[in-house]
């Protein structure tokens, strides 16, 4: 029985770029905790405003796509029939 192993070319592909270069990011930021732990307090807070911010700005847009209409309308809307 064969096994086929196929190697990547000389670029190989890019996929594993980012989760290496994520995790020394991780790593790197770990380090600087622990040398200066003041960062930690730097570093929570700028995930709850971004976290805070992407949030508001899910629900404003959810917000503008939600529309109310009358039932009694004259207009058939989307999905409806005709009358």
């Amino acid at each position: 029985m064969q096994f086929w192993q196929q190697q990547p070319g000389p670029g190989g592909s890019g996929l594993w770029f980012a989760p290496v270069f994520f995790g020394f990011v991780l790593i790197m930021f770990g380090v600087m905790i622990f040398v200066k732990p003041d960062l930690l307090a730097f570093l929570v807070a700028a995930v709850l405003v971004l976290s805070g911010g992407s949030l508001l700005g899910l629900g404003w847009h959810l917000r503008r796509r939600v529309t109310y209409r009358r039932m009694d309308d004259d207009q058939p809307g989307p999905g409806t029939f005709e009358r």
